[in-house]
């Protein structure tokens, strides 16, 4: 699979003795915006909200999260956010579980970790009203934020008992190699048509096109593509081309015409339309915003 494809996120840990990651978000009044486009990575990864409402998706489901809700973005899901409130705030944990495999193998690794990491063992997307879980996750964010001597220890101990939790409760499958290996070819199958609609959504997107490109016939592609995306061609392309949009609208060196030209539209009537029904707003708001930003603040 070629790892510098757009859709895939390969980073480097900051410390590769301790591969784990802590980011805390806070949006105010974007409501609609997307807060992480789709994306997939090895890694586990979860968050926890603790004000407003969003949209996330995972393989596809939409998934509608409150506050105190949790989710558990198993390895290899294609993910993508959605502010659905006019204010968020959230906690993202990402964990490389080569911190947890031990240097000889135990019981632990291979009942447990190695499944784990192999994507055989899929954990429930969401997790509602589990007082454990909301203090596991509460003890790494201290920890995390704290840096108190010993922190990466009690770190990884939060994260082992966070797995057993998940394990205990709140496990959704356990995946045949032949599930699994369908699962990631799937995405191996679609990650360069994701690709070539990021870099190419001011073009004309024909459906063969992007058939011929997959290797498709017209009704298996758009059978899949929905399967891995949750959308339709149409539905999609158009999302990227208005979060492509709300950019340049926020620079106000280009006018509202200008932008819907670049990101692929000539009727600047069906844009804006098109704006108002993926953002709630119309682009002449978000434009007329970035060039008075003084006037949000009074």
């Amino acid at each position: 699979m070629d790892r510098d494809q757009l859709l895939y996120e390969s980073w480097e840990m900051p410390d590769r003795y301790f591969p784990v990651i802590l980011h805390h978000t806070v949006i105010d009044n974007r409501k609609g915006c997307i807060i992480f486009s789709n994306h997939w990575h090895e890694r586990i990864e979860f968050l926890y909200f603790v004000k407003g409402k969003a949209v996330i998706r995972c393989n596809s489901k939409p998934i509608h999260v409150k506050e105190g809700d949790f989710i558990v973005v198993n390895s290899n899901d294609l993910h993508q956010g959605e502010s659905a409130s006019d204010n968020l705030e959230y906690y993202c944990i990402i964990v490389d579980t080569s911190l947890l495999q031990s240097r000889s193998t135990d019981a632990c690794e291979v009942k447990y970790i190695t499944p784990i990491s192999e994507n055989n063992i899929l954990f429930k997307n969401k997790v509602s009203n589990d007082d454990n879980i909301k203090k596991a996750v509460g003890n790494i964010i201290t920890e995390f934020e704290k840096k108190e001597i010993g922190y990466e220890m009690a770190i990884k101990s939060s994260i082992y008992n966070l797995l057993v939790l998940l394990l205990r409760n709140h496990i959704e499958l356990v995946l045949t190699p032949k599930e699994y290996n369908t699962r990631v070819k799937n995405l191996d199958r679609f990650n360069k048509i994701l690709q070539h609609i990021e870099t190419h959504y001011a073009e004309d997107l024909n459906l063969d096109n992007l058939c011929s490109m997959a290797n498709m016939s017209r009704y298996y592609f758009c059978r899949l593509f929905r399967q891995v995306t949750g959308k339709t061609l149409s539905d999609y392309i158009n999302s990227v081309r208005i979060n492509k949009a709300e950019r340049l609208l926020k620079d106000s060196s280009h006018n509202i015409t200008e932008v819907a030209m670049m990101v692929g539209f000539d009727n600047i009537n069906y844009f804006s339309r098109l704006y108002k029904k993926y953002k709630k707003v119309p682009p002449s708001s978000i434009h007329k915003a970035a060039q008075n930003p003084e006037s949000k603040e009074n």
